[in-house]
């Protein structure tokens, strides 16, 4: 028995409506971060600011510790900006979500592998690394640090503000520090945020790079 076929011209169009939507589909573009080598002191960057405060809580040495390793122990990074999807203020109280822009690895991972190629570069005779088995011998400086806001006003300035502490040990008394480091956005473009980021956390680097050579001493940085 043969039967009529029929195609339904509304089902049709809608069919191919949603296939030229899928193909018109904006592409996902995928960021990282990089790391940003600035010399130890005051802020490098061309146009960014930094500000950075100390509440050491430990009294400091008559000499220099016998330090030759630092173990990033810990990092932390604002709830509101660990996500794969980038994250934009267009208004003080307006965020934006991009879709289509996200990170290409997560931000912790990130950021920590950015922490420590700058202190390396800044302090090359040190051993830095986040594997305990990978600091040698001896009783390594612990670096703590919490991200504690990364985020941008589009148009206006990326901040990233850092807390972190150093100890020679989990109970003793620890030094620390924060810094908030601003960078001047001209547009929302997505790849000039990245990279006002990067350099925020450049500065952010430079600075902890400078507590743990004051805390160390010249063995951190003289060949």
């Amino acid at each position: 028995m043969n039967m009529t076929s029929f195609r339904e011209p509304g089902l049709v169009a809608g069919a191919t409506a949603v296939f030229l939507g899928a193909c018109s589909s904006a592409p996902t573009h995928y960021h990282s971060l990089t790391p940003i080598h600035y010399a130890i002191g005051p802020s490098q960057s061309e146009s960014g600011t930094i500000v950075c405060a100390s509440d050491a809580t430990a009294p400091t040495a008559p000499q220099p510790e016998p330090i030759s390793a630092v173990l990033l122990a810990h990092l932390a990074v604002p709830i509101e900006a660990d996500r794969m999807r980038l994250i934009l203020h267009q208004t003080p109280t307006l965020i934006s979500v991009y879709e289509t822009e996200r990170w290409a690895a997560p931000l912790e991972d990130q950021i920590s592998l950015i922490l420590i190629d700058n202190l390396r570069n800044a302090l090359p005779n040190l051993s830095i690394s986040r594997d305990p088995l990978l600091v040698g011998t001896g009783t390594p400086l612990r670096l703590n640090m919490e991200i504690e806001e990364l985020d941008a006003l589009a148009g206006t300035e990326a901040r990233v503000r850092a807390r972190w502490s150093l100890s020679v040990r989990v109970d003793a008394a620890s030094q620390t520090g924060t810094c908030t480091a601003r960078q001047p956005l001209r547009s929302g473009d997505i790849d000039e945020l990245v990279l006002a980021w990067s350099r925020a956390l450049a500065d952010i680097s430079s600075a902890v790079a400078a507590s743990i050579q004051r805390r160390v001493g010249s063995r951190a940085w003289q060949e």
